[in-house]
Protein backbone atom coordinates (compact mmCIF):
# COMPACT_ATOMS: atom_id res chain seq x y z
CA UNK A 1 0.00 0.00 0.00
CA UNK A 2 1.18 3.67 -1.11
CA UNK A 3 2.09 5.68 2.13
CA UNK A 4 0.01 8.39 2.65
CA UNK A 5 1.37 11.58 1.51
CA UNK A 6 0.70 14.11 4.32
CA UNK A 7 4.51 14.16 5.85
CA UNK A 8 5.38 17.35 5.00
CA UNK A 9 3.59 20.55 5.14
CA UNK A 10 3.23 21.50 1.05
CA UNK A 11 3.33 24.78 -0.48
CA UNK A 12 0.91 27.23 -0.48
CA UNK A 13 1.13 27.43 -3.96
CA UNK A 14 1.59 23.78 -5.86
CA UNK A 15 0.08 23.74 -9.43
CA UNK A 16 3.21 24.39 -11.83
CA UNK A 17 2.74 24.53 -15.53
CA UNK A 18 5.31 23.97 -18.66
CA UNK A 19 5.68 24.22 -21.97
CA UNK A 20 7.45 21.14 -23.67
CA UNK A 21 8.49 23.22 -26.78
CA UNK A 22 8.42 22.04 -30.38
CA UNK A 23 7.72 18.77 -30.86
CA UNK A 24 8.14 16.23 -33.78
CA UNK A 25 6.33 13.39 -35.26
CA UNK A 26 9.58 11.40 -36.77
CA UNK A 27 11.55 10.85 -33.38
CA UNK A 28 10.96 11.22 -29.77
CA UNK A 29 11.98 14.27 -28.12
CA UNK A 30 13.47 13.15 -24.32
CA UNK A 31 15.69 14.65 -21.73
CA UNK A 32 12.46 17.27 -21.34
CA UNK A 33 13.84 17.38 -17.30
CA UNK A 34 11.99 19.10 -14.60
CA UNK A 35 13.04 19.89 -11.04
CA UNK A 36 9.63 20.05 -9.15
CA UNK A 37 11.74 21.46 -5.34
CA UNK A 38 13.20 24.36 -7.36
CA UNK A 39 10.10 25.66 -9.20
CA UNK A 40 8.17 25.20 -5.89
CA UNK A 41 10.53 27.40 -4.03
CA UNK A 42 10.57 30.19 -6.78
CA UNK A 43 6.50 30.43 -7.04
CA UNK A 44 6.40 30.26 -3.37
CA UNK A 45 9.39 32.80 -1.97
CA UNK A 46 11.05 29.82 0.15
CA UNK A 47 13.37 26.84 0.18
CA UNK A 48 11.86 24.00 -0.61
CA UNK A 49 13.87 20.93 0.22
CA UNK A 50 14.88 17.48 -1.67
CA UNK A 51 15.69 15.69 2.03
CA UNK A 52 15.41 16.07 4.80
CA UNK A 53 18.17 17.42 7.62
CA UNK A 54 19.41 13.25 7.94
CA UNK A 55 19.31 13.38 3.97
CA UNK A 56 16.28 10.67 3.26
CA UNK A 57 14.72 11.99 0.28
CA UNK A 58 11.47 13.53 0.43
CA UNK A 59 8.59 11.73 -2.46
CA UNK A 60 6.40 14.37 -4.49
CA UNK A 61 3.01 13.04 -5.30
CA UNK A 62 2.16 14.83 -7.94
CA UNK A 63 -1.09 14.65 -10.95
CA UNK A 64 -0.25 15.22 -14.01
CA UNK A 65 -2.36 16.64 -16.91
CA UNK A 66 -1.00 17.15 -20.49
CA UNK A 67 -2.65 19.00 -22.81
CA UNK A 68 -2.21 20.62 -26.22
CA UNK A 69 0.27 23.67 -27.13
CA UNK A 70 -2.08 26.24 -29.22
CA UNK A 71 0.03 27.58 -32.35
CA UNK A 72 -1.20 30.02 -34.62
CA UNK A 73 -1.52 29.32 -38.22
CA UNK A 74 -2.34 30.85 -41.39
CA UNK A 75 -6.12 30.62 -42.37
CA UNK A 76 -7.17 29.96 -46.18
CA UNK A 77 -9.00 33.67 -45.44
CA UNK A 78 -5.47 35.49 -44.49
CA UNK A 79 -5.63 35.25 -40.74
CA UNK A 80 -4.21 33.75 -37.93
CA UNK A 81 -6.14 30.91 -36.39
CA UNK A 82 -5.43 29.18 -32.99
CA UNK A 83 -5.11 25.75 -33.73
CA UNK A 84 -5.03 22.96 -30.92
CA UNK A 85 -4.17 19.90 -32.98
CA UNK A 86 -3.21 21.55 -36.51
CA UNK A 87 -5.80 20.07 -39.38
CA UNK A 88 -4.91 16.25 -38.26
CA UNK A 89 -8.04 14.58 -36.60
CA UNK A 90 -5.99 11.66 -36.40
CA UNK A 91 -2.78 13.14 -34.55
CA UNK A 92 -1.98 11.72 -31.08
CA UNK A 93 0.62 12.83 -28.70
CA UNK A 94 2.52 10.86 -26.49
CA UNK A 95 4.32 11.63 -23.24
CA UNK A 96 6.52 9.30 -21.20
CA UNK A 97 7.02 9.71 -17.86
CA UNK A 98 10.39 9.10 -16.41
CA UNK A 99 11.32 9.16 -12.74
CA UNK A 100 13.74 7.93 -10.11
CA UNK A 101 13.53 5.05 -9.08
CA UNK A 102 11.81 4.43 -5.45
CA UNK A 103 13.77 1.84 -3.89
CA UNK A 104 15.93 1.49 -1.41
CA UNK A 105 18.65 1.77 -3.00
CA UNK A 106 17.97 5.66 -3.97
CA UNK A 107 16.73 6.48 -0.32
CA UNK A 108 20.32 4.62 0.94
CA UNK A 109 22.25 6.55 -1.34
CA UNK A 110 20.46 10.43 -0.44
CA UNK A 111 21.25 9.56 2.93
CA UNK A 112 24.44 8.10 2.61
CA UNK A 113 25.72 11.60 0.59
CA UNK A 114 24.30 13.42 2.90
CA UNK A 115 26.30 11.96 5.77
CA UNK A 116 29.40 11.69 3.13
CA UNK A 117 28.94 15.60 2.38
CA UNK A 118 28.61 16.27 6.29
CA UNK A 119 31.71 14.79 7.35
CA UNK A 120 33.20 15.91 4.64
CA UNK A 121 32.87 20.19 6.20
CA UNK A 122 33.58 18.64 9.84
CA UNK A 123 36.80 16.94 8.90
CA UNK A 124 37.29 20.25 7.33
CA UNK A 125 36.52 22.58 10.43
CA UNK A 126 34.00 24.09 8.69
CA UNK A 127 30.98 25.11 11.20
CA UNK A 128 27.16 25.19 9.78
CA UNK A 129 27.04 28.82 11.08
CA UNK A 130 30.06 29.49 8.38
CA UNK A 131 27.45 27.47 5.23
CA UNK A 132 25.66 29.19 3.17
CA UNK A 133 21.60 29.36 4.10
CA UNK A 134 20.47 26.85 2.39
CA UNK A 135 23.32 24.37 2.55
CA UNK A 136 21.99 22.06 5.20
CA UNK A 137 20.84 19.57 2.17
CA UNK A 138 21.89 17.90 -0.86
CA UNK A 139 20.34 19.55 -4.39
CA UNK A 140 21.12 17.42 -6.48
CA UNK A 141 20.45 16.91 -10.59
CA UNK A 142 19.01 14.41 -12.37
CA UNK A 143 21.55 12.73 -14.79
CA UNK A 144 23.69 15.35 -16.02
CA UNK A 145 26.85 18.02 -15.04
CA UNK A 146 24.74 20.21 -14.62
CA UNK A 147 21.31 19.31 -15.76
CA UNK A 148 18.96 21.71 -18.45
CA UNK A 149 15.73 21.76 -16.63
CA UNK A 150 12.28 23.43 -17.89
CA UNK A 151 11.32 26.71 -16.84
CA UNK A 152 7.78 27.23 -15.15
CA UNK A 153 5.20 29.72 -16.73
CA UNK A 154 3.26 31.99 -15.02
CA UNK A 155 0.24 34.22 -16.59
CA UNK A 156 0.17 36.21 -20.01
CA UNK A 157 -1.81 37.15 -22.48
CA UNK A 158 0.68 35.98 -24.65
CA UNK A 159 0.12 32.05 -23.85
CA UNK A 160 2.64 32.16 -20.64
CA UNK A 161 5.56 34.21 -20.10
CA UNK A 162 8.95 32.07 -17.84
CA UNK A 163 9.17 32.52 -14.33
CA UNK A 164 12.68 34.98 -13.34
CA UNK A 165 12.90 32.30 -10.51
CA UNK A 166 16.25 33.08 -8.45
CA UNK A 167 19.78 30.88 -8.27
CA UNK A 168 19.59 27.24 -7.95
CA UNK A 169 23.08 26.29 -6.30
CA UNK A 170 23.87 22.67 -6.48
CA UNK A 171 25.95 20.79 -3.89
CA UNK A 172 29.08 19.50 -4.19
CA UNK A 173 31.77 16.68 -3.26
CA UNK A 174 35.24 17.47 -2.31
CA UNK A 175 38.00 14.58 -2.00
CA UNK A 176 41.99 13.79 -2.23
CA UNK A 177 41.09 11.29 -5.28
CA UNK A 178 38.44 13.56 -7.12
CA UNK A 179 35.56 16.15 -6.95
CA UNK A 180 31.99 16.10 -7.75
CA UNK A 181 31.23 19.75 -9.46
CA UNK A 182 27.60 17.84 -9.42
CA UNK A 183 25.44 15.19 -7.80
CA UNK A 184 23.65 13.72 -10.50
CA UNK A 185 21.27 10.64 -9.29
CA UNK A 186 20.45 8.38 -11.83
CA UNK A 187 23.40 7.31 -14.51
CA UNK A 188 27.25 5.43 -14.51
CA UNK A 189 28.51 8.20 -12.44
CA UNK A 190 25.31 9.04 -10.27
CA UNK A 191 24.79 8.48 -6.75
CA UNK A 192 22.83 5.53 -7.09
CA UNK A 193 25.95 3.62 -8.76
CA UNK A 194 28.47 5.33 -6.34
CA UNK A 195 26.46 4.05 -3.28
CA UNK A 196 26.26 0.33 -4.70
CA UNK A 197 29.89 0.88 -5.58
CA UNK A 198 30.58 1.91 -2.22
CA UNK A 199 29.45 -1.77 -0.60
CA UNK A 200 30.31 -5.26 -0.58
CA UNK A 201 30.02 -6.36 -4.06
CA UNK A 202 27.71 -8.85 -5.00
CA UNK A 203 29.06 -11.91 -6.57
CA UNK A 204 26.98 -14.19 -9.17
CA UNK A 205 27.17 -16.83 -6.37
CA UNK A 206 25.92 -14.75 -3.34
CA UNK A 207 27.78 -17.20 -0.67
CA UNK A 208 31.15 -16.80 -2.07
CA UNK A 209 33.65 -18.00 0.34
CA UNK A 210 35.97 -15.70 -1.62
CA UNK A 211 36.35 -11.83 -0.81
CA UNK A 212 39.15 -10.72 -2.31
CA UNK A 213 37.52 -9.59 -5.53
CA UNK A 214 33.59 -8.32 -3.78
CA UNK A 215 35.31 -5.60 -1.91
CA UNK A 216 33.65 -2.31 -2.39
CA UNK A 217 35.71 0.10 -4.70
CA UNK A 218 38.47 1.93 -3.34
CA UNK A 219 38.23 5.07 -4.99
CA UNK A 220 34.54 5.60 -4.24
CA UNK A 221 33.93 8.99 -3.19
CA UNK A 222 31.39 7.93 -0.50
CA UNK A 223 33.82 5.74 1.23
CA UNK A 224 36.58 7.95 1.40
CA UNK A 225 34.44 10.81 2.61
CA UNK A 226 33.00 8.18 5.39
CA UNK A 227 34.81 5.17 8.00
CA UNK A 228 33.60 2.33 6.49
CA UNK A 229 33.90 -0.92 8.61
CA UNK A 230 35.03 -4.10 6.30
CA UNK A 231 35.59 -8.04 6.51
CA UNK A 232 33.20 -11.23 6.97
CA UNK A 233 34.24 -14.43 8.23
CA UNK A 234 33.29 -17.76 6.28
CA UNK A 235 32.83 -21.46 7.23
CA UNK A 236 33.27 -24.63 5.64
CA UNK A 237 31.38 -27.61 6.33
CA UNK A 238 28.19 -29.70 4.98
CA UNK A 239 26.05 -27.61 5.81
CA UNK A 240 27.48 -24.24 4.66
CA UNK A 241 28.44 -26.34 1.29
CA UNK A 242 24.96 -27.26 0.74
CA UNK A 243 23.25 -23.74 1.45
CA UNK A 244 25.94 -22.39 -1.31
CA UNK A 245 24.61 -24.47 -4.17
CA UNK A 246 21.11 -23.49 -3.87
CA UNK A 247 19.29 -20.32 -4.25
CA UNK A 248 22.18 -18.33 -4.15
CA UNK A 249 21.66 -16.15 -7.77
CA UNK A 250 20.15 -13.03 -6.84
CA UNK A 251 17.04 -12.29 -8.86
CA UNK A 252 18.23 -9.07 -9.76
CA UNK A 253 20.84 -7.51 -12.15
CA UNK A 254 23.80 -7.16 -10.46
CA UNK A 255 25.26 -4.49 -12.59
CA UNK A 256 26.18 -1.11 -10.44
CA UNK A 257 25.58 0.59 -13.75
CA UNK A 258 22.35 -1.10 -14.98
CA UNK A 259 19.01 -1.48 -13.98
CA UNK A 260 19.08 -0.10 -10.25
CA UNK A 261 20.44 2.89 -11.87
CA UNK A 262 18.34 4.38 -13.93
CA UNK A 263 15.62 6.05 -14.78
CA UNK A 264 12.21 4.16 -14.54
CA UNK A 265 9.44 4.55 -17.01
CA UNK A 266 6.65 5.63 -14.70
CA UNK A 267 3.84 6.34 -17.52
CA UNK A 268 2.49 7.11 -20.47
CA UNK A 269 -0.28 9.11 -21.35
CA UNK A 270 -1.72 10.37 -24.96
CA UNK A 271 -4.14 13.03 -25.85
CA UNK A 272 -5.55 13.68 -29.49
CA UNK A 273 -8.87 14.20 -31.21
CA UNK A 274 -9.50 10.62 -30.75
CA UNK A 275 -8.07 10.16 -27.49
CA UNK A 276 -9.39 13.02 -25.29
CA UNK A 277 -7.99 16.67 -24.99
CA UNK A 278 -6.21 16.42 -21.89
CA UNK A 279 -5.20 13.33 -20.08
CA UNK A 280 -4.19 13.26 -16.11
CA UNK A 281 -2.46 10.71 -14.54
CA UNK A 282 -1.14 10.48 -10.79
CA UNK A 283 2.10 9.77 -9.74
CA UNK A 284 5.24 9.40 -7.24
CA UNK A 285 8.29 11.17 -7.92
CA UNK A 286 11.39 11.07 -5.69
CA UNK A 287 12.82 13.84 -5.08
CA UNK A 288 10.84 15.66 -7.29
CA UNK A 289 13.14 15.21 -10.52
CA UNK A 290 11.95 13.23 -13.44
CA UNK A 291 12.06 13.80 -17.24
CA UNK A 292 9.18 13.17 -20.05
CA UNK A 293 9.70 12.43 -23.84
CA UNK A 294 7.19 13.25 -26.37
CA UNK A 295 6.59 12.20 -29.57
CA UNK A 296 3.71 13.34 -32.26
CA UNK A 297 1.89 10.54 -34.10
CA UNK A 298 -0.45 10.99 -36.39
CA UNK A 299 -1.97 9.55 -40.42
CA UNK A 300 -3.04 11.36 -42.91
CA UNK A 301 -1.81 13.05 -46.69
CA UNK A 302 0.42 16.01 -44.79
CA UNK A 303 3.35 16.95 -46.16
CA UNK A 304 6.29 17.52 -43.25
CA UNK A 305 5.57 17.64 -39.83
CA UNK A 306 3.56 18.46 -37.50
CA UNK A 307 5.71 20.44 -34.49
CA UNK A 308 2.99 21.75 -32.34
CA UNK A 309 3.83 20.99 -28.38
CA UNK A 310 2.58 20.13 -25.19
CA UNK A 311 1.71 21.85 -21.85
CA UNK A 312 1.92 20.13 -18.87
CA UNK A 313 0.60 21.05 -15.71
CA UNK A 314 1.46 19.54 -12.28
CA UNK A 315 -0.88 19.73 -9.56
CA UNK A 316 1.43 18.58 -5.83
CA UNK A 317 -1.07 16.46 -3.97
CA UNK A 318 1.40 15.51 -1.72
CA UNK A 319 5.17 15.28 -0.27
CA UNK A 320 6.47 12.19 2.14
CA UNK A 321 9.83 11.18 3.20
CA UNK A 322 10.76 7.85 1.20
Amino acid sequence: MAKKATAIKLPTTRTLFYASGSLGSLVWHGGKKINLMRDLAAVNRHNVAHTNSKGVPYVVRAAITLMPGVVANLGSSGTDQAQVFSDDVNMVQIAEIHTIPNTWVTRNALVKAHAARENMFKQQGVLKRERGAYSRTIRPTLSASPDTFLVPKKGSTAGGASYDGGTWDYSSLKADDGDMSHLPIVGDAGLLSLYLDSRRQIDPDSNSEDDSENQPVDSNILRQLLSPTLGISGKDDDVTALARDEQDNPPYSIDNNGDHTDLVLAGRQFIGPSAGFSSTEVYDIPLGLFEFGAINAFTDNRSGEVTTGLTMKVDILGIYEM
